[in-house]
C-alpha cells in the first residue's frame, strides 16, 4: 500500500474518532467554542487529506458535512440530537470507507451511490439562504486557480528586492515561473509544521525571500513560539506541482503566474560617458524596427565585454541580448530598454512603478560614482540600513570574549542581507584586522561609511508613515536592555551559553533573500541565526528541553521484538541449571560461582529489556473507552431511555493485544446493562430514583493487573429469577437448583444458551453474550467476578493481566511431573497437617482462618496415580469464580517467568491445557488450566 494512504488511514481513524467525541459533547453543550472547533478542524483535516487521493464521492461527503460545520460555527445553524444524528451516520459511511481503502486501496465503484443519502440529508440541514452560500464556496474550494491568487501589485514590491544579477540569472535559468507567497499560521510549530523547511524543499525554487508579516514587536514582547514570517518563492514548477508540495498548508500559499518580462528593468549606476556604446545604437535601432532578432546578441556580445556590468546602459543592453535570445519577443519592453539606454528612463507599462526609485537616481544623481564603501542611498532600504547601525551599536558593546562571534556575525548578515553588488569589496580584510587587533573599530568604521555614504539615518523610528501613533523602536533603548541583561545574567553566575543568547532580536524587520541552490546554503538552524539578525550563534538546546520525538513503527516489528526478548528471558533461565551441571557433574565450583555472577548481570538485563519492551507495548485503556460514549447514546435513544456514561480511569496503560480483547466483551456488557440492567424513565422514578441512569466504566491498575469495571445504578439481577431461568433450559439441575446460592446464581448468566429475555431482539435474548464474554477474558489469561444487589444496581469487574507476551507461573509436581499453574488465581501455598483434612461426604475440606475450603486432588484431575501423604499435605489455595479451593499437590517448585506458546496438534484438542513453554534445561513445561479441568471433573 501506499505508504501516505497508510497515513492518511492513521490519521483519519484519530481525527474520525476526535470528531466522534465533538458530537457527543455538542449535544449536552451546543454553544462550545472550544468543541466546535475542534470537530471543524478534524472534519477539515480528513476533508483536504483525501483531496490527495482520487476519492471522489469521499470528498465530496466530507465537504459537504465541513459546509454544514462551518454554517453551524458561524452561528447560523443550530445544531440539534437530529442533525447529530445524520452527521454521525455520514461518519459511519466514512469510517466503513476508510476500511475499505485499508483492505483494497480504494474505494468500492458504489461509492457514489453510498454517499448520494447522505449527501441529501446534510443537504436538508442547510437553510434555503445559505445555500447558495455553500455551492459557491464548494465551487470555489473544487478549483485552486479561482482563489488564493495574487496579482502583480502585490508582487512587484519583492522583485524590486531582487538585484539586477539575480532577475538576471532567474530569467536565463528558467522557462517557466510561478511566484508563491506562503504565510504560515502563527501557531503552526504547534502543529508540528517547519515552514523553513517546507519553503526549502519547493521544487524547482529559483529564489526565496523571508520577510516579516508585521513590524517586529519590543523584545519584551516577542513571542518566539508564534510565527511571524512568509515566505516569497519563485520557482520554475508549474502550479499543480508547487500544489501538491504545498498540500498540507494549501490555505496559507498564493499563487501567480511570473511573466518572465516582469523580471526585465535594468539597474545600475548612469553614465554620462556614451562612447563606448553610442556606435552601436543605430544599428541596433535598426534591429529592434525590423524585428531582426537574431542578430542583436552578435551586435551587443563584444561591448557587454569590455563594459563594466554595474553600469546603468551596459544592464539595458545585457537584458535587451537576453530577451532577444530567449526569443521571448515581447518588442514594446525592448524598445522601453533601448529609450532607457538613451534617457535613462525605463518606462514599460507595469514596471514603470517598480524603478520610479532607480528612474530618478539616474535623472538626478548621473554625476555621482560609486565608492568601494557600498551602495548610494538609493540602493540601500531602510530596514538594511537600521540593521547596519543596529550591528553597529552591538559591536561598540562587545568585549574581547564575544568579538570573534559578533564579527563573524555581523560578516553572515552582510552576505545575507545585502546584495551581491552592493558588498563592500574590503569588508573580509576589515573583518581578519578587527580579530587580529581584538577591537571591533575597523568594522564599526566600515559600516559608518557605509551608512555616512547615504542621507542620515534616524535609528530611533520604524514606525509606518500610516500610522503615525504606532509604537517606535528605540535602538539605543534594546542597547541598554541587552546591557542589564548581560548585568543581570553576570550577576546569576550564568554559563556563556545563556549570556549569548540576550541578543538574539533584530529590531528591524530585514528581509531574508536566499539564493539558489538550496544545498549550497546553511542548515535550517543556521540560516535562522543569521539572516535573522541574530549577533551571536545560538546555544544548543538542553536535552531536557527538547520536544519529544514520536516515532511510528510496524506492531509486527514490535512483536517480533517482544517474542525475541522472551525468548532471552527462557535462554537467560538457563544459565543456573548450567552452573548447577558444572559444579555437580563436573565439580568445577569456581566456573559454577562465575556463570552465577553473570547470570545476575543477564537476569538485570534482561527484566530491564523486558520492563522497556512493555512499556512500548502499553497503550491508554481510553483508545478503547471513546468508542462507548457513541454507544451508549445511540442505545439509549433506541430503547427510549435517559442513561449517562462516565467515564474513569481512561490514563490506566495496559499491552496493546490487552486493550484490543477488551473491545468485543465491553460491548456485550455495555449492551446488556444497557437493556437489561436500566428501567425505563418512568419506572425510575416510581422506584424514587432519579429519572438519568448512570452507567460507569472505569479502568483501575492493579499490581500486575488492571481491573475494568462496568458499574450501573439499573435494577440489578435477581438470583431467584436468575435460577428458574437456568433450570427451564436445562443449564442447572432439580438438586443443583435447590442448593445453589445466591451468589454463585449471579454466573449463571455466563453459561451457553442462558438468556432472562422473553424475546430475542437485535440487542439481547439469544444467549450468547455473556458466554462469549467470560470466553473471551479467559483467553486472555483474566477472569469475570460479579456483585449486584436487586434494586441497587450491577458491578462487573474484568481482571486483566498487563501484558500477554510474558507471564509468570508457579511450577508445582505431581507424580514426578512438572506442571505450570497461573500465578494470577493463585492466593497462598500452606501446607497442613494430615489429619486436618476432613471428610464430607464423598469429599475432602479444610478449615482455614474459620473458613472452610473444599479440597480437590491434582492428581485424580489429571489421571494420575494418588500420592499417599504421612505428614503433611501440600496445598495450593487458588480462587476461581469467587470461590476459594485447594489442591492436593507433591512439591512446591520456584516461580517463572514463561512465553506461554499454543499448543498444536493433537494436543491443542485438550482445554485443559492452556499452553506449553520451553524452560530452561530443556524441558517442556505444560501450563494447566485449572478452570476447564474442574469443569471436567
Amino acid at each position: 500500500m501506499n505508504p501516505m494512504l497508510e497515513s492518511f488511514i492513521s490519521e483519519s481513524r484519530d481525527n474520525l474518532e476526535e470528531a466522534s467525541q465533538c458530537f457527543l459533547s455538542l449535544e449536552q453543550s451546543p454553544n462550545d467554542p472550544t468543541v466546535m472547533q475542534n470537530l471543524f478542524r478534524a472534519m477539515h483535516t480528513i476533508k483536504g487529506s483525501s483531496g490527495l487521493f482520487e476519492l471522489g464521492a469521499f470528498t465530496h461527503l466530507m465537504h459537504v458535512a465541513e459546509d454544514v460545520l462551518d454554517l453551524a460555527r458561524a452561528g447560523k445553524i443550530q445544531l440539534n440530537s437530529d442533525h447529530i444524528d445524520v452527521l454521525l451516520s455520514a461518519m459511519d459511511q466514512i469510517t466503513d470507507w476508510i476500511d475499505e481503502l485499508e483492505a483494497t486501496g480504494e474505494l468500492n465503484t458504489d461509492a457514489d451511490n453510498k454517499a448520494q443519502p447522505h449527501i441529501l440529508a446534510l443537504s436538508e440541514m442547510i437553510p434555503v439562504e445559505h445555500k447558495e452560500e455553500c455551492d459557491e464556496l464548494s465551487l470555489a474550494t473544487k478549483s485552486h486557480q479561482t482563489t488564493h491568487r495574487l496579482g502583480y501589485s502585490e508582487i512587484e514590491s519583492s522583485l524590486g528586492c531582487l538585484s539586477d544579477q539575480q532577475r538576471f540569472d532567474i530569467f536565463q535559468n528558467a522557462d517557466q515561473l510561478t511566484f508563491l507567497r506562503y504565510t504560515p499560521q502563527e501557531s503552526c510549530f504547534f502543529t508540528g509544521d517547519d515552514p523553513l523547511h517546507t519553503a526549502r524543499l519547493t521544487p524547482s525554487c529559483q529564489h526565496l525571500r523571508i520577510v516579516p508579516v508585521a513590524k517586529w514587536p519590543t523584545i519584551d514582547s516577542l513571542d518566539p513560539y508564534q510565527c511571524q514570517l512568509s515566505f516569497d518563492v519563485i520557482s520554475s514548477a508549474d502550479e499543480e506541482t508547487l500544489i501538491d508540495h504545498y498540500r498540507y498548508v494549501e490555505d496559507d500559499i498564493k499563487l501567480c503566474p511570473l511573466d518572465m518580462c516582469w523580471l526585465a528593468f535594468p539597474q545600475g549606476q548612469w553614465s554620462d560617458d556614451q562612447s563606448l556604446f553610442s556606435d552601436v545604437l543605430p544599428e541596433l535601432k535598426t534591429h529592434i524596427d525590423k524585428e531582426s532578432w537574431h542578430n542583436i546578441p552578435n551586435l551587443i556580445a563584444p561591448i557587454l565585454e569590455l563594459a563594466n556590468p554595474s553600469v546603468y546602459q551596459i544592464s539595458c543592453m545585457r537584458w535587451i541580448k537576453a530577451i532577444a535570445e530567449k526569443e521571448v519577443l515581447e518588442k514594446p519592453l525592448i524598445e522601453a530598454l533601448f529609450t532607457a539606454i538613451e534617457t535613462g528612463e525605463f518606462d514599460y507599462s507595469l514596471k514603470s512603478e517598480v524603478n520610479s526609485d532607480s528612474t530618478e537616481s539616474h535623472q538626478t544623481d548621473a554625476d555621482t560614482t560609486t565608492t568601494d564603501t557600498g551602495p548610494q542611498e538609493e540602493y540601500l532600504s531602510n530596514d538594511v540600513k537600521t540593521l547596519l547601525a543596529t550591528q553597529a551599536r552591538m559591536l561598540e558593546f562587545s568585549n574581547s570574549d564575544d568579538l570573534e562571534g559578533r564579527v563573524d556575525s555581523v560578516e553572515r548578515i552582510f552576505n545575507h542581507a545585502l546584495p551581491e553588488e552592493f558588498i563592500p569589496n574590503n569588508l573580509l580584510d576589515v573583518c581578519q584586522q578587527a580579530k587580529q587587533e581584538q577591537s571591533a573599530n575597523p568594522l564599526i568604521i566600515l559600516i559608518r561609511s557605509l551608512l555616512d555614504s547615504t542621507s542620515p539615518l534616524e535609528t530611533n523610528s520604524l514606525e509606518s508613515t500610516e500610522n503615525d501613533a504606532e509604537e517606535t523602536l528605540d535602538i539605543a533603548t534594546l542597547v541598554r536592555q541587552e546591557q542589564a541583561l548581560r548585568a543581570h545574567e553576570s550577576e546569576a553566575a550564568a554559563d556563556e551559553s545563556a549570556l549569548d543568547q540576550t541578543s538574539l532580536i533584530s529590531p528591524a524587520p530585514s528581509p531574508i533573500d536566499l539564493q539558489q541552490p538550496i544545498s549550497d546554503r546553511d542548515s535550517t538552524s543556521e540560516l535562522a541565526r543569521t539572516d535573522l539578525s541574530s549577533t551571536q550563534p545560538v546555544a544548543k538546546e538542553p536535552v531536557h528541553n527538547q520536544k519529544p520525538q514520536v516515532l511510528k513503527v510496524d506492531q509486527h516489528r514490535i512483536d517480533i521484538l517482544m517474542d525475541l526478548v522472551g525468548e532471552l528471558v527462557v535462554a537467560k533461565n538457563s544459565l543456573p541449571y548450567l552452573a548447577k551441571k558444572a559444579e555437580d557433574e563436573f565439580n568445577v565450583r569456581a566456573l559454577a560461582k562465575e556463570i552465577k555472577s553473570q547470570y545476575a548481570i543477564i537476569n538485570r538485563l534482561a527484566e530491564s529489556m523486558q520492563s522497556t519492551m512493555m512499556q512500548i507495548r502499553m497503550v491508554p485503556v481510553s483508545t478503547i473507552f471513546q468508542r462507548f460514549p457513541r454507544l451508549v447514546r445511540d442505545l439509549s435513544r433506541k430503547l427510549n431511555k435517559d442513561v449517562r456514561l462516565v467515564l474513569e480511569g481512561e490514563e490506566s496503560e495496559a499491552d496493546k493485544n490487552v486493550v484490543e480483547n477488551l473491545a468485543d466483551p465491553l460491548i456485550h456488557l455495555v449492551r446488556n446493562s444497557l437493556d437489561h440492567g436500566f428501567e425505563t424513565e418512568e419506572e425510575r422514578v416510581a422506584l424514587g430514583k432519579p429519572a438519568q441512569g448512570s452507567l460507569y466504566l472505569r479502568a483501575i491498575p492493579k499490581d500486575d493487573q488492571v481491573i475494568i469495571e462496568v458499574d450501573d445504578d439499573g435494577r440489578g439481577m435477581d438470583p431467584a429469577k436468575l435460577k428458574q431461568s437456568a433450570y427451564r433450559k436445562g443449564i442447572i439441575s432439580e438438586q443443583k437448583l435447590e442448593t445453589i446460592t445466591d451468589q454463585e446464581a449471579l454466573y449463571l448468566i455466563f453459561a451457553p444458551g442462558f438468556s432472562t429475555a422473553e424475546q430475542v431482539s437485535d440487542l439481547s435474548g439469544r444467549g450468547v453474550g455473556m458466554d462469549v464474554v467470560n470466553g473471551l477474558v479467559q483467553q486472555a489469561g483474566g477472569r469475570v467476578t460479579i456483585d449486584s444487589e436487586l434494586g441497587k444496581g450491577t458491578t462487573i469487574r474484568l481482571y486483566l493481566p498487563l501484558t500477554m507476551a510474558v507471564s509468570r507461573v508457579m511450577m508445582v509436581e505431581v507424580q514426578q511431573q512438572c506442571f505450570g499453574i497461573s500465578m494470577e488465581n493463585i492466593v497462598e501455598t500452606v501446607k497442613v497437617p494430615h489429619d486436618r483434612l476432613l471428610r464430607i461426604k464423598q469429599g475432602e475440606a479444610i478449615v482455614l482462618r474459620d473458613k472452610v475450603i473444599p479440597v480437590l486432588s491434582l492428581h485424580s484431575l489429571l489421571a494420575l496415580p494418588e500420592t499417599q501423604f504421612e505428614e503433611e499435605v501440600p496445598l495450593l489455595i487458588m480462587n476461581l469464580n469467587g470461590e476459594d479451593i485447594a489442591l492436593k499437590i507433591d512439591l512446591f517448585h520456584e516461580g517463572i517467568d514463561i512465553v506461554q506458546k499454543p499448543l498444536a496438534g493433537l494436543m491443542s484438542q485438550y482445554n485443559y491445557y492452556s499452553g506449553s513453554a520451553l524452560l530452561g534445561d530443556g524441558r517442556v513445561l505444560l501450563i494447566l488450566n485449572i478452570k476447564e479441568l474442574l469443569s471436567c471433573q
